[in-house]
């Protein structure tokens, strides 16, 4: 309202002027915005103070704003790929479930993974040492985790539109995951001197050689010749494990046990240790497992190991306690490799206790 004297303004209330007393300009507004009341006398002489809203009203119009901004942040997460079917840790909280049976360790679509709790963690890119990736492959990963007194298993599922499972041309990469895990003050960049970190690390080669035997030059290359090599002489189209020790003499990487050259792989799963960026080696001994399937454009990966460890500064892990946790996933089809990768934040793993 506005006075016709003074021609101060007010909100709703009397006809009069609370300052001078005199008449409005204009008529009163019988519908009130948001129900604004003036404190005092109405039409009184003096000047109103803050305004007051009503209980009912201030609630409605709270739920209303409440709504649309819901329904704007819901819009925006909705057009960035934000909104899962479960909510995204921003690290694992991983717990062990027991269970007093064999693991599932070579079926990564057992029911048994029920009995896990799944956790979906959210990915991120690796920009601490080069190779850097500037945004992560899969937005997420899924977790679960069994043991059974004796033996651990993880099971990782991530979205991969292209299976990519063979290594043999240069410009080809691999498919792979990894979980790490160490002591509970371990820290994020691959541990340290003072407290290393095992390295449970999946291969999609790996578990192709596996499943179809050693993939050489033919699998990339199926109309390329054999040519003359006298030690291989009467020998046709020979396969690494045919070569006779005259020959073998000149593959350097088979003959000294380079893990990336040999021609029979007892699991998809290599166990390594890191102390710190850079500093990853194979373990002598190499007895992890696991298992992994590629469907419907989703990796599904089992990895495994024993609780007790097998090699000096290798993390033994024991129910009832926790654990510095965390996961690593490869794009094969983005030239995943090495430290280039998506990395989830450093969180827990908890291995229940046995009942």
């Amino acid at each position: 309202m506005r006075c016709s004297k003074c021609n101060k303004t007010w909100h709703v209330g009397g006809a009069n002027c609370p300052y001078c007393g005199a008449p409005a300009a204009e008529p009163a507004d019988p519908h009130p915005v948001w129900g604004y009341v003036i404190r005092g006398e109405e039409g009184g002489g003096q000047p109103p103070g803050p305004p007051v809203i009503s209980r009912r009203r201030f609630i409605g119009g709270l739920a209303l704003g409440g709504a649309a901004a819901g329904l704007a942040a819901a819009g925006y997460a909705i057009g960035r790929g934000l909104l899962t079917e479960e909510p995204v840790a921003p690290a694992p909280q991983v717990t062990a479930r027991y269970v007093g049976r064999e693991l599932p360790i070579d079926d990564p679509y057992s029911p048994v993974w029920a009995d896990a709790p799944a956790q979906r963690v959210a990915l991120q890119p690796q920009n601490v040492v080069l190779p850097f990736k500037s945004t992560p492959g899969p937005q997420a990963l899924t977790v679960r985790a069994l043991h059974n007194g004796r033996e651990i298993a993880f099971r990782l599922e991530w979205d991969d539109p292209v299976r990519d499972e063979l290594t043999i041309k240069t410009d080809q990469f691999r498919d792979a995951c990894a979980v790490f895990f160490g002591s509970p003050t371990a820290v994020w960049t691959m541990g340290s001197p003072e407290e290393p970190v095992t390295v449970l690390h999946w291969k999609a080669d790996w578990q192709k050689d596996i499943d179809h035997g050693f993939q050489d030059l033919e699998a990339a290359f199926p109309n390329a010749t054999f040519d003359f090599y006298p030690p291989l002489v009467g020998v046709a189209r020979p396969a690494p494990d045919d070569y006779p020790p005259q020959a073998r003499q000149w593959m350097p990487a088979v003959a000294v046990g380079n893990p990336l050259a040999q021609t029979r792989r007892p699991s998809p799963v290599e166990k390594l240790q890191a102390m710190g960026p850079g500093t990853i080696y194979t373990l002598p001994t190499q007895d992890a497992r696991g298992r992994g399937s590629w469907r419907d454009g989703r990796w599904t990966v089992v990895l495994a190991r024993a609780l007790a460890a097998s090699d000096q500064g290798e993390t033994a892990l024991q129910p009832g306690q926790s654990y510095a946790f965390a996961c690593a996933v490869w794009w094969g089809a983005a030239a995943d490799r090495g430290a280039r990768k998506s990395i989830s934040q450093l969180g827990t793993l908890w291995l229940e206790a046995g009942r």
